[in-house]
C-alpha cells in the first residue's frame, strides 16, 4: 500500500496580513509629509516672493545700464569694474570693516549684563525691567532722539562740561573719527536688549549648582564668566555672533538716515546707505544693484563662516 504525500502548502496568506499594515504606514508617512509641506509652504512662498525673486532681479539689474527708471541696456560687468575705481564705494566698505571690527563689543556687553541679571546683582530688577525697552523703539525714532542728545549743545556735552571734562565735549556726529563710532554706539544701545534676552534664555539652561560651586571655590565674576558660563553657552554665543555678524551691516540704515546721512563727508557711509543713494537719489539702478550684490556677497561670506563656526561649536563633544 503506497502512501502519497503531497508537498506542504506554503503559507501564502502569511504575508497577507502585513500588506494592509504596510499600506497604512505608507499612507501615514505620506500624510505627515504633505502636512509638513503644507505648513512650510506659506513661509516658503514668502521667502521666494520677497527674498529669492528680488535677489534674482537685483542680479539681472546689476548687469544693466540705466538712467532713471526708464529703459535700460545691457552693460555686462561695467558696473562691477566701475566699483573698483569708485572712492565712495571703497570708503563705504572700509567703514563696513571698521563696524565689523566692533563685533566683540556687541557680543560681550549683552553677555555681561545678562550674567549680572541672572546672578541677581544689585539693581538687577531694574535692569531686568528696562533692558529690552530700547529694542522696542523704532530705529528711526532712536536716531532722531540721539541726534539731539549728541548735538554740540546736547545733554552729553552739557554733562561733560558740568563735571569738568570740557575737552571731551566734542561734536560727536560731525567728527571724521567720532561719527562712525558714535553711530555704532547708538546702534548697540538700540539692539543690545535682544542679545541680553538671547543670553538669558541660554543661562536658564545652566544649573544653579554649577555657578554656586564655582563661587564657593573662590572664582570671581570674570573667572566664572569666562571659565564656566562661556564654555557652557558656546551654542548661544555662536548664535548671537552669527546674528550680529550678518545683521550689523544691514541694521544701520535707519540710524544713518536719521543721524548723519552718511556724513560728515563719507565718514559714516556704509554700503547699504550707498545703495539707497545711488538708486533713489542718483537714479542709477544698475550701479546701485551692483553695489547691493557686492554687499550681499560680503555679508553672505561672513554669515557662512559664522554659521560653520556655530555648527562646530554646537556639535563639539564635551571633554
Amino acid at each position: 500500500m503506497s502512501i502519497s504525500t503531497a508537498p506542504a502548502a506554503e503559507p501564502a496568506a502569511a504575508t497577507t496580513p502585513t500588506s494592509p499594515v504596510r499600506r497604512t504606514r505608507r499612507f501615514r508617512h505620506a500624510r505627515e509629509w504633505w502636512l509638513g509641506a503644507l505648513l512650510v509652504l506659506p513661509a516658503l512662498a514668502l521667502a521666494v516672493t520677497f527674498k529669492l525673486v528680488p535677489l534674482i532681479r537685483g542680479v539681472i539689474t546689476s548687469f544693466e545700464s540705466s538712467s532713471g527708471f526708464g529703459d535700460s541696456s545691457f552693460a555686462g560687468f561695467d558696473n562691477y569694474t566701475r566699483m573698483l575705481d569708485d572712492p565712495m564705494v571703497l570708503t563705504s566698505f572700509r567703514n563696513a570693516l571698521l563696524v565689523v571690527a566692533t563685533l566683540p563689543v556687541w557680543i560681550v556687553v549683552p553677555l555681561v549684563l545678562a550674567v549680572l541679571i541672572h546672578q541677581r546683582a544689585p539693581g538687577w530688577k531694574f535692569f531686568r525691567a528696562v533692558y529690552f525697552i530700547p529694542y522696542t523703539i523704532a530705529p528711526i525714532v532712536v536716531g532722531i532722539m540721539f541726534r539731539q542728545i549728541l548735538s554740540p549743545d546736547g545733554p552729553i556735552n552739557a554733562l561733560l562740561r558740568a563735571v569738568g571734562l570740557e575737552p571731551l565735549a566734542i561734536e560727536w556726529l560731525n567728527g571724521q573719527n567720532s561719527a562712525l563710532f558714535s553711530l555704532v554706539a547708538v546702534a548697540l544701545w538700540s539692539f543690545f536688549g535682544l542679545g541680553v534676552m538671547t543670553y538669558l534664555a541660554g543661562l536658564a539652561t545652566i544649573p544653579d549648582e554649577v555657578l554656586e560651586a564655582a563661587y564657593l571655590d573662590g572664582a570671581g565674576f570674570w573667572r566664572r564668566l569666562f571659565s564656566v558660563v562661556v564654555p557652557m553657552l558656546r551654542p548661544t554665543v555662536a548664535y548671537w555672533s552669527v546674528l550680529c555678524a550678518s545683521g550689523v551691516l544691514i541694521w544701520l540704515f535707519p540710524l544713518i538716515y536719521a543721524l548723519t546721512q552718511g556724513g560728515p563727508g563719507h565718514a559714516t557711509m556704509l554700503p547699504e546707505f550707498l545703495v539707497f543713494l545711488t538708486t533713489f537719489q542718483f537714479l542709477d539702478r544698475g550701479y546701485g544693484s551692483a553695489i547691493g550684490i557686492a554687499l550681499f556677497v560680503f555679508v553672505a561670506l561672513m554669515s557662512i563662516f559664522s554659521v560653520r563656526h556655530m555648527f562646530k561649536e554646537g556639535t563639539r563633544k564635551p571633554r
